[in-house]
């Protein structure tokens, strides 16, 4: 069978752009190498993690990175997922400034964004990790476990890296002077999990959201409250922030906090709605309706334990 010339044209022309496409997904992608360090306010700087999962490619920098130069030393909010990001992390901070690190703060237990504490160990002084009681014993319990995880999905790129817990308990309600800036620390209840923090400098209004907090990306609600989280997305707004860092994502505004607590109550509206016509959470995915909203990095493969999970709460609620 003879091929026509035009073909075998549009198969080279069909070969090239997906190598194209390749080539421009892997200069795109955040890693050790070509980190995103994004200013975020005249004393906040923000390293923006992959919008995947973990990968050889992105060497398991998915999570964003905070750090925050007071006149005195520098504070760093979740410091990434292995030791190798967290020294990658230090290297950026040293092209700004000098000042020692003082603080490593966790927002919450998963792995992708406290693993790299191993990495401020070797720092003298060595600064306090933080972290509320929750968070550390939800740490303790799965550290070796995801050590080996990420290890796996990303080709063994936080080799050598060792399970650090945080050293200094936080609790929401706290707010520490230092220097210059004030940091505001918030923990509800149970929101992306039950031991978040995040935290609110109020001289520059930028709001460090953790994981309470996802912008363009599928919440990952496998350890949440969905409504729990959409609480906490309200109460977070009223600090009208000029500034804000998600867990995972860009940097964004008052606006963008907007964007996730819309995606919750369309959620808990949809899944009602289904609820009270009989179907089960399984059988609500491609009945619900989202608009824009399934068009968010890792829709497919997250939305599911988002509709389990808003359907638990929603029937406990409905039956209590």
């Amino acid at each position: 069978m003879r091929i026509h010339r035009e073909t075998w044209v549009l198969v080279i022309v069909l070969m090239g752009l997906l190598l194209f496409n390749q080539l421009l997904r892997a200069a795109l992608v955040p890693s050790l190498s070509q980190p995103n360090t994004v200013k975020v306010s005249k004393s906040v700087y923000a390293l923006i993690g992959d919008m995947d999962v973990p990968t050889p490619e992105n060497q398991g920098f998915i999570s964003n990175t905070t750090f925050i130069i007071t006149d005195d030393s520098v504070v760093v909010v979740d410091p990434g997922g292995s030791k190798q990001i967290g020294e990658m992390v230090i290297a950026e901070i040293r092209k700004v400034t000098d000042k020692p690190i003082s603080h490593v703060i966790n927002t919450h237990h998963h792995a992708d964004h406290w693993m790299a504490n191993d990495a401020f160990t070797a720092l003298s002084p060595r600064p306090q990790i933080v972290g509320h009681a929750y968070m550390r014993t939800k740490a303790k319990e799965i550290g070796e476990q995801w050590l080996g995880i990420i290890s796996r999905l990303t080709n063994k790129a936080n080799i050598g890296t060792k399970v650090v817990l945080p050293d200094t308990e936080i609790v929401g309600g706290r707010q520490w002077k230092m220097g210059n800036l004030t940091l505001q620390f918030y923990h509800p209840a149970h929101a992306h999990t039950k031991g978040d923090i995040a935290i609110f400098i109020p001289e520059e209004k930028v709001l460090v959201a953790g994981d309470i907090h996802f912008y363009k990306r599928t919440p990952g609600f496998q350890d949440a409250s969905p409504l729990g989280n959409l609480a906490a997305l309200k109460e977070l707004k009223k600090l009208n922030p000029k500034h804000v860092i998600p867990g995972h994502g860009p940097v964004t505004d008052i606006n963008g906090l907007q964007y996730m607590l819309t995606y919750i109550e369309k959620l808990e509206s949809e899944v009602s709605r289904l609820f009270k016509d009989g179907l089960e959470d399984f059988e609500m995915n491609d009945k619900i309706k989202l608009g824009d909203y399934r068009n968010m990095s890792g829709f497919s493969s997250r939305f599911g334990i988002n509709v389990n999970r808003m359907y638990a709460e929603i029937e406990a609620r409905d039956f209590d």
